[in-house]
Protein backbone atom coordinates (compact mmCIF):
# COMPACT_ATOMS: atom_id res chain seq x y z
CA UNK A 1 0.00 0.00 0.00
CA UNK A 2 1.47 3.44 -0.75
CA UNK A 3 3.08 5.50 1.72
CA UNK A 4 0.44 9.01 0.96
CA UNK A 5 2.30 10.47 3.64
CA UNK A 6 5.86 10.23 2.45
CA UNK A 7 4.62 10.48 -1.08
CA UNK A 8 3.26 13.89 -0.53
CA UNK A 9 6.24 15.05 1.42
CA UNK A 10 8.35 14.72 -1.46
CA UNK A 11 5.83 16.67 -3.62
CA UNK A 12 6.08 19.11 -1.35
CA UNK A 13 9.72 19.22 -1.31
CA UNK A 14 9.89 19.31 -5.44
CA UNK A 15 7.24 21.96 -5.68
CA UNK A 16 9.34 24.10 -3.17
CA UNK A 17 12.63 23.38 -4.76
CA UNK A 18 11.15 24.58 -7.96
CA UNK A 19 9.39 27.75 -6.77
CA UNK A 20 13.00 28.31 -4.91
CA UNK A 21 14.90 27.80 -8.34
CA UNK A 22 12.09 30.22 -10.15
CA UNK A 23 12.40 32.88 -7.50
CA UNK A 24 8.85 32.58 -6.32
CA UNK A 25 9.88 31.77 -2.83
CA UNK A 26 7.44 34.66 -0.78
CA UNK A 27 5.13 33.09 1.25
CA UNK A 28 1.57 33.93 1.04
CA UNK A 29 -0.60 34.11 3.83
CA UNK A 30 -4.66 35.32 4.54
CA UNK A 31 -6.21 35.25 7.67
CA UNK A 32 -9.73 34.57 7.66
CA UNK A 33 -12.34 35.91 10.75
CA UNK A 34 -15.80 34.57 10.37
CA UNK A 35 -18.90 35.42 12.58
CA UNK A 36 -21.38 32.40 14.69
CA UNK A 37 -21.11 28.76 12.97
CA UNK A 38 -22.07 27.96 9.94
CA UNK A 39 -21.42 30.54 7.82
CA UNK A 40 -19.19 28.39 5.44
CA UNK A 41 -15.88 29.82 6.47
CA UNK A 42 -13.98 26.70 7.11
CA UNK A 43 -15.09 25.48 3.70
CA UNK A 44 -14.05 28.46 2.32
CA UNK A 45 -10.72 27.93 3.66
CA UNK A 46 -10.16 24.25 3.12
CA UNK A 47 -11.56 24.93 -0.83
CA UNK A 48 -8.91 27.87 -1.16
CA UNK A 49 -6.51 25.56 0.25
CA UNK A 50 -6.64 22.84 -1.79
CA UNK A 51 -6.61 25.19 -4.89
CA UNK A 52 -3.62 26.90 -3.43
CA UNK A 53 -2.10 23.44 -3.30
CA UNK A 54 -3.20 22.74 -7.20
CA UNK A 55 -1.58 25.84 -7.87
CA UNK A 56 1.94 24.15 -7.17
CA UNK A 57 1.74 25.67 -3.15
CA UNK A 58 2.89 23.30 -0.06
CA UNK A 59 0.05 25.03 2.11
CA UNK A 60 -0.09 24.81 5.81
CA UNK A 61 -4.00 25.41 7.34
CA UNK A 62 -3.59 26.48 11.00
CA UNK A 63 -6.64 25.84 12.22
CA UNK A 64 -7.48 28.44 15.56
CA UNK A 65 -11.34 26.93 15.44
CA UNK A 66 -12.41 24.75 18.35
CA UNK A 67 -12.40 21.11 18.20
CA UNK A 68 -15.66 20.41 17.25
CA UNK A 69 -15.59 22.94 14.31
CA UNK A 70 -12.38 22.55 13.38
CA UNK A 71 -11.72 21.52 9.77
CA UNK A 72 -9.45 18.91 10.35
CA UNK A 73 -12.95 17.27 11.10
CA UNK A 74 -13.80 17.78 7.41
CA UNK A 75 -11.16 14.90 6.37
CA UNK A 76 -11.84 12.69 9.47
CA UNK A 77 -8.26 13.87 10.73
CA UNK A 78 -8.05 13.15 14.52
CA UNK A 79 -6.01 16.11 16.36
CA UNK A 80 -2.77 14.27 18.07
CA UNK A 81 -1.71 17.84 19.82
CA UNK A 82 -1.79 21.71 19.29
CA UNK A 83 0.65 24.13 17.64
CA UNK A 84 0.90 25.76 20.89
CA UNK A 85 2.69 22.64 22.05
CA UNK A 86 4.55 22.12 18.98
CA UNK A 87 5.84 26.26 19.51
CA UNK A 88 6.39 25.74 23.51
CA UNK A 89 8.53 22.69 23.07
CA UNK A 90 5.98 19.94 24.53
CA UNK A 91 5.48 18.08 21.25
CA UNK A 92 7.68 18.05 18.15
CA UNK A 93 5.98 19.37 14.79
CA UNK A 94 5.23 16.05 13.12
CA UNK A 95 3.29 15.11 15.96
CA UNK A 96 1.14 18.31 15.94
CA UNK A 97 0.34 18.18 11.43
CA UNK A 98 -2.23 16.44 10.13
CA UNK A 99 -2.00 15.48 6.03
CA UNK A 100 -5.36 15.43 4.20
CA UNK A 101 -6.30 14.66 1.36
CA UNK A 102 -5.70 17.22 -1.85
CA UNK A 103 -2.28 18.18 -0.13
CA UNK A 104 -3.30 20.13 2.46
CA UNK A 105 -1.19 20.14 6.22
CA UNK A 106 -3.56 21.09 8.98
CA UNK A 107 -2.27 22.40 12.08
CA UNK A 108 -4.69 22.40 14.73
CA UNK A 109 -4.41 25.79 17.22
CA UNK A 110 -7.33 26.20 19.02
CA UNK A 111 -5.01 26.54 22.45
CA UNK A 112 -2.73 29.24 20.23
CA UNK A 113 -3.29 32.46 20.07
CA UNK A 114 -0.34 35.55 18.84
CA UNK A 115 -1.47 38.07 21.66
CA UNK A 116 -0.25 35.02 24.54
CA UNK A 117 0.66 32.15 23.83
CA UNK A 118 0.11 29.01 25.58
CA UNK A 119 2.78 27.52 27.51
CA UNK A 120 4.69 30.06 27.26
CA UNK A 121 6.15 29.39 30.89
CA UNK A 122 8.03 25.86 29.52
CA UNK A 123 11.85 25.28 30.02
CA UNK A 124 13.02 26.28 26.31
CA UNK A 125 9.91 27.33 24.42
CA UNK A 126 11.65 30.37 23.38
CA UNK A 127 14.12 27.67 21.18
CA UNK A 128 11.77 25.54 20.49
CA UNK A 129 9.65 28.26 18.97
CA UNK A 130 12.38 29.33 17.02
CA UNK A 131 12.96 25.61 15.71
CA UNK A 132 9.45 25.35 14.71
CA UNK A 133 9.43 28.28 13.15
CA UNK A 134 12.24 27.58 11.19
CA UNK A 135 10.91 23.98 9.80
CA UNK A 136 7.52 25.89 8.82
CA UNK A 137 9.35 28.49 7.01
CA UNK A 138 11.35 25.74 5.03
CA UNK A 139 8.03 23.39 4.21
CA UNK A 140 5.87 25.81 3.40
CA UNK A 141 4.89 29.03 0.81
CA UNK A 142 1.66 29.41 2.01
CA UNK A 143 -0.25 29.58 5.07
CA UNK A 144 -3.99 30.31 5.66
CA UNK A 145 -5.40 31.11 9.36
CA UNK A 146 -8.90 30.44 10.12
CA UNK A 147 -10.41 31.90 13.25
CA UNK A 148 -13.76 32.44 14.50
CA UNK A 149 -14.55 35.80 15.54
CA UNK A 150 -14.94 35.57 19.13
CA UNK A 151 -11.79 35.17 19.17
CA UNK A 152 -10.02 37.49 17.63
CA UNK A 153 -9.11 39.65 20.73
CA UNK A 154 -5.88 36.68 20.67
CA UNK A 155 -5.62 36.82 16.98
CA UNK A 156 -5.22 40.32 16.12
CA UNK A 157 -1.72 40.44 15.70
CA UNK A 158 -1.82 37.96 12.72
CA UNK A 159 -4.05 40.60 10.97
CA UNK A 160 -0.82 43.32 11.32
CA UNK A 161 1.49 40.53 8.49
CA UNK A 162 -1.12 38.54 6.99
CA UNK A 163 -1.21 38.89 3.20
CA UNK A 164 -5.11 39.54 3.04
CA UNK A 165 -7.43 39.55 5.95
CA UNK A 166 -10.80 38.15 5.11
CA UNK A 167 -13.85 38.64 7.59
CA UNK A 168 -16.73 36.88 6.83
CA UNK A 169 -20.81 36.81 7.64
CA UNK A 170 -24.24 35.71 6.78
CA UNK A 171 -26.71 38.05 6.22
CA UNK A 172 -28.17 37.94 9.26
CA UNK A 173 -27.75 40.46 11.76
CA UNK A 174 -26.70 38.01 14.40
CA UNK A 175 -23.46 36.91 12.16
CA UNK A 176 -22.80 40.57 11.16
CA UNK A 177 -23.00 41.87 14.67
CA UNK A 178 -20.08 39.05 15.77
CA UNK A 179 -17.78 39.40 12.52
CA UNK A 180 -18.13 43.43 12.76
CA UNK A 181 -17.03 42.78 16.48
CA UNK A 182 -14.04 41.02 15.20
CA UNK A 183 -13.54 44.26 12.70
CA UNK A 184 -13.41 46.44 15.66
CA UNK A 185 -11.03 44.47 17.81
CA UNK A 186 -8.78 44.79 14.34
CA UNK A 187 -9.23 48.41 14.05
CA UNK A 188 -8.44 49.48 17.00
CA UNK A 189 -5.58 46.94 17.79
CA UNK A 190 -3.85 46.87 14.46
CA UNK A 191 -4.92 50.32 12.92
CA UNK A 192 -6.12 51.54 9.97
CA UNK A 193 -5.36 49.20 6.80
CA UNK A 194 -7.91 47.68 4.16
CA UNK A 195 -9.96 44.68 5.24
CA UNK A 196 -12.29 42.49 3.14
CA UNK A 197 -15.70 41.29 3.71
CA UNK A 198 -17.23 38.23 2.21
CA UNK A 199 -20.63 36.65 2.95
CA UNK A 200 -21.19 33.29 3.07
CA UNK A 201 -24.20 30.78 2.24
CA UNK A 202 -25.59 33.76 0.01
CA UNK A 203 -29.11 32.62 -1.85
CA UNK A 204 -29.20 36.15 -3.34
CA UNK A 205 -26.06 38.02 -4.24
CA UNK A 206 -27.61 41.68 -4.58
CA UNK A 207 -28.98 41.37 -0.88
CA UNK A 208 -25.45 40.00 0.25
CA UNK A 209 -24.10 42.75 -1.46
CA UNK A 210 -26.32 45.15 -0.03
CA UNK A 211 -25.85 43.39 3.52
CA UNK A 212 -21.87 44.32 3.13
CA UNK A 213 -22.46 48.10 2.05
CA UNK A 214 -24.15 48.88 5.18
CA UNK A 215 -21.64 47.17 7.13
CA UNK A 216 -18.83 48.96 5.27
CA UNK A 217 -20.47 52.54 5.46
CA UNK A 218 -20.64 51.91 9.37
CA UNK A 219 -16.81 50.46 9.53
CA UNK A 220 -15.92 54.22 7.78
CA UNK A 221 -17.46 56.09 10.13
CA UNK A 222 -17.13 54.88 13.57
CA UNK A 223 -13.65 53.22 12.69
CA UNK A 224 -12.01 54.53 9.77
CA UNK A 225 -11.04 50.98 8.30
CA UNK A 226 -11.68 50.67 4.91
CA UNK A 227 -13.80 47.05 4.07
CA UNK A 228 -13.80 46.39 0.53
CA UNK A 229 -16.24 43.84 -0.75
CA UNK A 230 -14.68 40.21 -1.70
CA UNK A 231 -17.98 38.58 -2.83
CA UNK A 232 -20.09 35.92 -1.85
CA UNK A 233 -19.91 32.17 -1.70
CA UNK A 234 -23.32 31.01 -2.78
CA UNK A 235 -25.68 28.39 -0.89
CA UNK A 236 -24.06 24.78 -2.48
CA UNK A 237 -25.94 21.58 -1.37
CA UNK A 238 -22.09 19.99 -2.86
CA UNK A 239 -20.66 21.33 0.66
CA UNK A 240 -22.14 19.22 2.65
CA UNK A 241 -22.09 16.24 0.78
CA UNK A 242 -18.29 16.50 0.33
CA UNK A 243 -18.25 16.96 4.13
CA UNK A 244 -19.81 13.72 4.03
CA UNK A 245 -17.81 12.14 2.00
CA UNK A 246 -14.60 13.58 3.49
CA UNK A 247 -13.11 14.73 0.59
CA UNK A 248 -12.26 18.06 -0.82
CA UNK A 249 -15.18 19.79 -2.21
CA UNK A 250 -13.72 20.69 -5.99
CA UNK A 251 -12.46 16.72 -6.18
CA UNK A 252 -15.93 15.45 -5.98
CA UNK A 253 -17.95 18.65 -7.27
CA UNK A 254 -15.55 20.46 -9.24
CA UNK A 255 -18.42 22.33 -11.11
CA UNK A 256 -19.94 23.46 -8.16
CA UNK A 257 -20.30 27.32 -7.39
CA UNK A 258 -18.43 27.24 -3.87
CA UNK A 259 -15.75 25.47 -5.48
CA UNK A 260 -15.74 28.23 -8.44
CA UNK A 261 -15.50 30.90 -5.21
CA UNK A 262 -12.24 28.67 -3.87
CA UNK A 263 -11.14 28.24 -7.39
CA UNK A 264 -10.55 32.17 -7.87
CA UNK A 265 -10.03 33.04 -4.41
CA UNK A 266 -6.68 30.95 -4.61
CA UNK A 267 -6.04 32.90 -7.72
CA UNK A 268 -5.96 36.83 -6.11
CA UNK A 269 -4.17 35.09 -3.83
CA UNK A 270 -1.47 33.89 -5.97
CA UNK A 271 -1.25 37.50 -7.44
CA UNK A 272 2.10 38.39 -7.56
CA UNK A 273 2.91 41.37 -5.14
CA UNK A 274 3.85 44.70 -6.80
CA UNK A 275 7.29 46.26 -6.43
CA UNK A 276 6.16 49.55 -4.73
CA UNK A 277 5.23 46.94 -1.58
CA UNK A 278 8.10 44.87 -1.39
CA UNK A 279 6.75 41.83 1.13
CA UNK A 280 8.08 40.97 4.68
CA UNK A 281 10.64 37.85 4.74
CA UNK A 282 8.88 35.05 5.62
CA UNK A 283 10.37 34.20 8.41
CA UNK A 284 9.24 37.46 10.00
CA UNK A 285 5.52 36.82 8.55
CA UNK A 286 6.00 33.58 10.33
CA UNK A 287 6.82 35.34 13.73
CA UNK A 288 3.83 37.35 13.46
CA UNK A 289 1.33 35.22 12.71
CA UNK A 290 2.10 32.70 15.13
CA UNK A 291 3.74 34.82 18.18
CA UNK A 292 2.53 38.07 17.78
CA UNK A 293 5.42 39.85 17.16
CA UNK A 294 3.43 42.63 15.25
CA UNK A 295 5.58 45.64 13.78
CA UNK A 296 3.95 48.07 15.65
CA UNK A 297 5.36 52.02 16.72
CA UNK A 298 6.64 52.21 20.47
CA UNK A 299 3.77 53.82 21.49
CA UNK A 300 0.46 51.62 21.10
CA UNK A 301 -1.99 54.63 20.51
CA UNK A 302 -0.21 55.23 17.06
CA UNK A 303 -1.05 51.63 16.08
CA UNK A 304 -5.25 52.38 16.81
CA UNK A 305 -7.22 53.39 14.37
CA UNK A 306 -9.24 55.20 16.81
CA UNK A 307 -13.08 55.04 17.41
CA UNK A 308 -14.38 57.91 15.70
CA UNK A 309 -17.44 59.25 14.11
CA UNK A 310 -20.39 61.73 15.05
CA UNK A 311 -19.88 62.36 18.97
CA UNK A 312 -23.05 60.83 21.15
CA UNK A 313 -23.82 58.41 18.15
CA UNK A 314 -24.35 55.17 18.96
CA UNK A 315 -22.31 52.63 16.76
CA UNK A 316 -25.50 50.31 14.91
CA UNK A 317 -23.16 47.18 15.03
CA UNK A 318 -22.81 47.15 18.53
CA UNK A 319 -25.05 46.09 21.10
CA UNK A 320 -25.48 49.47 22.21
CA UNK A 321 -26.63 50.44 19.06
CA UNK A 322 -28.95 47.56 18.27
CA UNK A 323 -31.60 49.25 17.66
CA UNK A 324 -30.75 51.43 14.44
CA UNK A 325 -29.63 47.95 12.81
CA UNK A 326 -30.89 47.99 9.46
CA UNK A 327 -31.00 44.69 7.52
CA UNK A 328 -30.86 44.80 3.00
CA UNK A 329 -33.86 46.00 1.84
CA UNK A 330 -34.22 43.70 -1.12
CA UNK A 331 -36.66 45.57 -2.87
CA UNK A 332 -33.02 48.54 -3.51
CA UNK A 333 -30.40 48.02 -5.97
CA UNK A 334 -27.67 47.89 -4.02
CA UNK A 335 -25.53 47.30 -7.20
CA UNK A 336 -24.55 50.89 -7.81
CA UNK A 337 -25.89 53.36 -5.03
CA UNK A 338 -23.80 51.14 -2.03
CA UNK A 339 -21.27 49.97 -3.93
CA UNK A 340 -20.12 53.61 -5.20
CA UNK A 341 -20.65 55.24 -2.05
CA UNK A 342 -18.57 52.51 -0.26
CA UNK A 343 -15.94 52.85 -2.74
CA UNK A 344 -15.46 56.68 -3.01
CA UNK A 345 -15.62 57.10 0.67
CA UNK A 346 -13.11 54.11 1.26
CA UNK A 347 -10.49 55.70 -1.15
CA UNK A 348 -10.08 58.68 1.14
CA UNK A 349 -9.22 56.34 3.95
CA UNK A 350 -5.26 55.76 4.31
CA UNK A 351 -4.07 52.38 4.79
CA UNK A 352 -1.48 51.58 7.15
CA UNK A 353 -0.62 47.97 5.08
CA UNK A 354 -0.72 47.76 1.12
CA UNK A 355 -4.09 46.50 -0.48
CA UNK A 356 -3.70 42.53 -0.13
CA UNK A 357 -4.62 41.14 -3.14
CA UNK A 358 -2.40 43.20 -5.37
CA UNK A 359 -4.87 44.32 -7.69
CA UNK A 360 -6.92 47.87 -6.61
CA UNK A 361 -10.71 47.69 -5.77
CA UNK A 362 -12.56 44.72 -4.80
CA UNK A 363 -11.75 40.52 -5.27
CA UNK A 364 -14.46 38.74 -6.39
CA UNK A 365 -15.05 35.10 -5.50
CA UNK A 366 -17.80 34.34 -7.84
CA UNK A 367 -18.48 35.53 -11.22
CA UNK A 368 -20.81 37.82 -12.14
Amino acid sequence: MPDHAAAGGAFEDQASSLRRLLGGSMLRSALFIGGDSGIGQTALVAGTAEAMARRGHAVLVVDGQPHLRSGAGWFGLSPRGDLAEALSGQRRLDEVLLHAAGGVTWAPAARLGPAGLSGGGVAGAAEAADRVLGELSARFDCVLVDVPADRADRWWPAAAHAGAVLLGSTGAARSVTATYSALKVLALEVGQRRYLWWMGRAADPAAAEAAWGKVAQTARRFLQVRLDYAGAVPLDAGVPRAQRLRRPLSAVFPASPAAAACALLAEQLDLPVSAQSPPEAPEAVWRGLLLGEAPLGPDPAQNRGGSVGDPGVDDPWTSSGAAQRVLPDPTRDPTQTRRQAATQTATQIPTQNPAPFGAPGRTALVSR
